[in-house]
């Protein structure tokens, strides 16, 4: 099976997270016998006209087991996004005449998110009678569903096998159309499998991973911290990762008077992720919104406990014996969950966390997400 997968973000510029699920996926596919490469169209900013002009058009990336064809456009957004969608859709169709000049034609398209990419690609496979696969990933996608977006939501509604990344997205996205599958984000679970058997300490060892900007609500966290240390528990928060938001949230941590108390570590990998959740005792996420939540996924594969708002993707994961669900944007009860889960640490069984981590492990991700193709393949046959 061939396939092309078309993202809406891959992992550039400044921030080298966003996007970084559209890699592994392909890359993950290629594991699993699908041969799959990624088509992006990098949409460039407007305030340099000059420095396009100029800027190599057409690059290659080589990735482990597959190939990354990008091709540049200006985003004209500012001007009128219906242009800006208009240019992207004709700069879609181009580069896929470009691809196809050194590759098959794809058995299957699986764009990512919406708009621009899963409307650009709906309409792609129409003109080349290829099946579409559309997955939703942006949190706060509702709004593609409004006014403003409607009609073409309700053309990749039409044209496209519709997915999003967790149930209760599907659940909204079932109130516009009438058929929506599930592909969960997939999470490479082996790096953090481990045997170590955690124990209480003195100091209760939590950590957040994160890009850090302004949804991710580190601020909320650290008035958490704030309380608890006010009240004598004591806890050490790390930070992991990187964003626009690390200035500001390194300040409040010095308003709070916590430097003893957190330590920014920056952006790490995942192996180096993996050595240090094995010194933690539990996860916090204290986003706004998630639409799923990879991190909650890397830290039950490595037996921790989560402590979550109530930011909807985590959600779907985290059971009570899992961890606890906190109220979004209230430091009062996230330190009073924190101190529930301390007092109540030894009923977690980290191999009960461990198994629910399983059932979204690159394998069982792939292996669905393969049905779907094949189905969508046996349906454009007839």
């Amino acid at each position: 099976m061939n396939v092309l997968v078309i993202p809406t973000w891959y992992p550039n510029g400044k921030d080298k997270l966003m996007g970084i699920y559209h890699k592994e996926f392909t890359e993950a596919l290629n594991n699993y016998g699908i041969s799959a490469n990624m088509l992006y169209i990098d949409r460039q900013r407007l305030n340099n006209p000059i420095k396009f002009l100029f800027m190599k058009k057409k690059l290659i990336d080589n990735e482990s087991n597959y190939k990354v064809y990008i091709y540049k456009m200006l985003n004209l957004s500012k001007i009128s996004f219906k242009l800006q969608l208009k240019s992207y859709v004709r700069k879609l169709d181009k580069a896929f005449k470009d691809y196809l000049k050194t590759n098959e034609l794809p058995d299957i398209i699986h764009a990512h998110v919406t708009l621009p990419a899963g409307y650009a690609a709906a309409i792609l496979g129409k003109k080349y009678n290829i099946p579409v696969v559309v997955t939703e990933h942006y949190s706060r996608f509702e709004k593609f569903y409004n006014n403003k977006f409607k009609n073409y939501s309700d053309y990749v509604f039409n044209n496209s096998t519709y997915s999003t990344v967790s149930n209760y997205m599907k659940k909204i996205v079932l109130k516009y159309t009438n058929k929506c599958e599930v592909i969960p984000n997939l999470v490479d679970i082996s790096p953090f499998n481990n045997n170590i058997e955690r124990k209480l300490d003195k100091t209760f060892k939590l950590v957040s991973i994160c890009a850090l900007r302004e949804g991710k609500r580190i601020d909320i966290a650290l008035k958490a911290i704030k309380i608890l240390k006010d009240i004598n528990i004591k806890v050490h928060f790390d930070i992991i990762g990187d964003g626009f938001y690390e200035n500001y949230y390194k300040e409040v941590c010095n308003d709070l008077k916590l430097n003893k108390s957190v330590t920014f570590l920056g952006r790490k990998n995942k192996f180096e992720i993996a050595n240090i959740l094995k010194k933690e005792n539990a996860l916090l996420i204290s986003s706004e919104l998630e639409s799923f939540g990879i991190p909650g996924i890397e830290a039950m594969a490595s037996g921790l406990p989560i402590i979550s708002t109530n930011c909807f993707g985590p959600v779907e994961y985290i059971n009570s014996k899992v961890g606890i669900i906190c109220r979004v944007n209230d430091p009062k009860d996230m330190a009073n969950s924190i101190i529930k889960l301390i007092n109540n640490y030894n009923k977690y069984d980290s191999n009960y966390i461990k198994k629910i981590a399983f059932n979204y492990s690159k394998e069982e991700v792939i292996k669905n997400t393969i049905k779907i193709y094949n189905k969508e393949i046996k349906k454009r046959e007839k």
